[in-house]
């Protein structure tokens, strides 16, 4: 596991879950992806449990040197991860990724992924959770209430995440309730003239990028009295590659969704593309997705772009 051993608790569950397994495992916490890579092969490891974009840079560094050995499972948390992403990940190391659903003041996992990975089974041994507010579509605010704990219980504690109930039953046969993957958080929702963003508005618009690495950030802020819809991407690439980014977002948005792009064509709302480095964009444990600057503006930051690109 190289789960940070930091504030979260992660890499601690797993090291007392293997306490009670015959696995040989390492719990490191979040070293240099590049000297985990050396030691992949040297202990013949073939399940890693870590965060996605701790993952995505090991893959980075696995396809320059090559990939080390079999791997039997991926295991991911911390954080979110895209179906772009996830595909890349399986593709290359061809092991399965299973995601698992936790935070902090929970102090274990409150939900994970079957084998199957259609939706997060909840922990319903140790937390009674709720989807509250939620749309016609469903979503809404993940509440949990601790069940089990003797010290700090939760009692209907607003994690500020959003998600839906999936009905169906899953194959696996597992009877917990499963929530769905989760579409954002509540302060990564934005409403505009393309409705009330989120996240996965965008997942379609950006999986067949070439090029594109798996850190990317969506702000919207205004031009005098316009609404823009500014793309923070990662692409290694020359002028021609950043172009052809470019492209494939705006016939991606034609075809996916129509109704913002009759409303972008109509000069309702204005989209441009700002271009930096990979491994350059996330100065935090967490990126936030989606961001409102509407109010304050985009920060300094962004002017150090490699490239800006108005396609209009």
């Amino acid at each position: 596991s190289t789960l940070d051993l930091g504030w979260g608790l992660g890499s601690v569950l797993v090291e007392r879950l293997v306490r009670k397994t015959p696995l040989f495992a390492m719990v490191v916490g979040r070293v240099d992806p590049d000297e985990a890579y050396r030691r992949l092969a040297e202990y013949r490891f073939n399940v890693v449990v870590s965060d996605p974009f701790w993952l995505a840079r090991l893959t980075e560094i696995a396809r320059e040197r090559g990939r080390p050995g079999p791997m039997k499972l991926l295991i991911g948390g911390g954080e979110g991860i895209t179906a772009r992403a996830r595909a890349e990940l399986e593709s290359f190391w061809g092991a399965l990724l299973c995601m698992t659903y936790a935070s902090t003041e929970a102090a274990t996992i409150l939900a994970f992924e079957c084998t199957h990975r259609a939706g997060y089974h909840v922990n319903e041994f140790d937390f009674c959770v709720e989807i509250v507010d939620a749309d016609s579509e469903g979503y809404g605010e993940i509440v949990l209430t601790t069940v089990s704990r003797s010290v700090m219980p939760l009692v209907r504690y607003r994690t500020g995440d959003v998600a839906r109930w999936l009905p169906e039953p899953c194959p696996c046969g597992l009877a917990f309730r499963r929530l769905s993957p989760l579409r954002g958080r509540l302060d990564e929702q934005v409403s505009c003239a393309w409705g009330n963003l989120h996240p996965e508005f965008f997942e379609p618009l950006l999986r067949e990028v070439p090029g594109l690495a798996s850190d990317w950030q969506v702000a919207v802020y205004e031009r005098e009295l316009t609404h823009v819809v500014q793309l923070r991407l990662e692409i290694d690439g020359d002028d021609a590659a950043r172009e052809r980014a470019v492209q494939s977002v705006l016939g991606a948005l034609q075809r996916a969704r129509p109704d913002a792009w009759l409303a972008y064509c109509q000069r309702l709302i204005d989209v441009e593309f700002a271009f930096f480095a990979p491994g350059t964009l996330r100065t935090s444990r967490k990126l936030l997705r989606l961001v409102d600057e509407r109010q304050s503006g985009p920060p300094a930051w962004v002017a150090q772009a490699v490239q800006g690109i108005r396609p209009r």
